[in-house]
């Protein structure tokens, strides 16, 4: 975007009113028909892992338990990426001033206050519905604490990359042990869980930072600018096998569904190698997006795919 036509952008949002500012802010930055579908999986995997496996009787695990469930979580994914504004504003200002807290559209107040009324939501729901959970929602809390400050080691994970992957990602599964909670299951019995999700979270993250040469943009640090295109793609490439793997070893009843599940998803993941392996010859946009998009509707599909185990 050209200076000229950030101005003119500017001076258009000036006349808006709180909803539009808002609805463009979500456009941007929080897309909700986009986060919904990843957090309704994850939920859905989550809520089906307990049920399969009969570690409650079915009468306890209900609808209104998944929603409240999907609540708590899309608050949690939302208030990530509020930090995020914070921890990135300066970076923005100077790099990305067309994103729409550096051009004014909204507020770091403003998010502040969303930011306390997502956490307000999250206590309130558990205090009513899984008093239990409090703990693990206070862990959750405790980790997104130490994100915001970079772990208290900001200069070295900022010149390693897969460090700071390596550490964010542990937010999600521990989002999904506080989202267990909700249906009774713990540590004990949710950690092949835990593991299944910890790949899903660090393939979004990658899915969403592949790029080709010409989309680069100075200052903005994505795997393939940072590993280069061939050891970008081999890494997803990895962590899609790895979520896979997981994905297989899940405990299950052993029916038939599941051996089909599996046969399945492994079809899937042979398609996205050959696009991989596509995208490191060819190295077009069209090829870039295909690996971002079937990245992330493999994880999707894995997670849905509990139903079956």
């Amino acid at each position: 975007m050209t200076s000229e036509e950030l101005e003119e952008k500017k001076k258009k949002e000036a006349n808006y009113n709180f909803f539009q500012r808002w609805n463009t802010y979500q456009k941007e930055r929080f897309p909700l028909a986009v986060f919904s579908v990843y957090i309704f999986c994850l939920t859905w995997a989550t809520f089906f892992f307990n049920k399969n496996l009969n570690t409650l009787l079915d009468k306890t695990v209900n609808i209104g338990v998944f929603v409240v469930m999907f609540v708590v979580a899309i608050a949690q994914f939302l208030m990530a990426r509020i930090v995020d504004e914070f921890k990135d504003y300066a970076e923005d200002a100077k790099y990305r001033p067309y994103r729409p807290v550096p051009r004014g559209l909204i507020k770091l107040k403003e998010l502040r206050v969303l930011l306390f009324i997502c956490a307000g939501i999250q206590i309130t729901l558990t205090c009513i519905f899984n008093i239990a959970g409090l703990k693990y929602l206070a862990l959750v809390w405790v980790f997104f604490l130490l994100m915001t400050k970079s772990f208290f080691i900001k200069k070295f994970i900022d010149k390693h990359i897969l460090i700071e992957v390596l550490l964010d990602e542990i937010m999600l599964p521990l989002l999904i042990l506080y989202l267990s909670s909700f249906v009774g299951l713990t540590f004990a019995n949710i950690w092949p869980l835990l593991a299944m999700v910890y790949f899903v979270s660090w393939i979004i993250e990658i899915a969403r930072k592949m790029r080709c040469k010409e989309d680069e943009e100075k200052g903005v640090k994505t795997y393939t600018a940072v590993l280069g295109i061939p050891r970008a793609t081999i890494l997803i490439s990895i962590l899609e096998l790895l979520l896979l793997v997981s994905r297989i070893l899940l405990p299950s009843k052993l029916n038939t569904g599941n051996d089909i599940a599996k046969i399945v998803l492994s079809v899937i993941y042979a398609m996205l190698i050959a696009i991989n392996v596509c995208f490191v010859a060819k190295k077009t946009r069209k090829l870039a997006k295909c690996v971002e998009y079937l990245g992330d509707a493999f994880v999707m599909i894995i997670c849905l795919s509990v139903i079956c185990i």
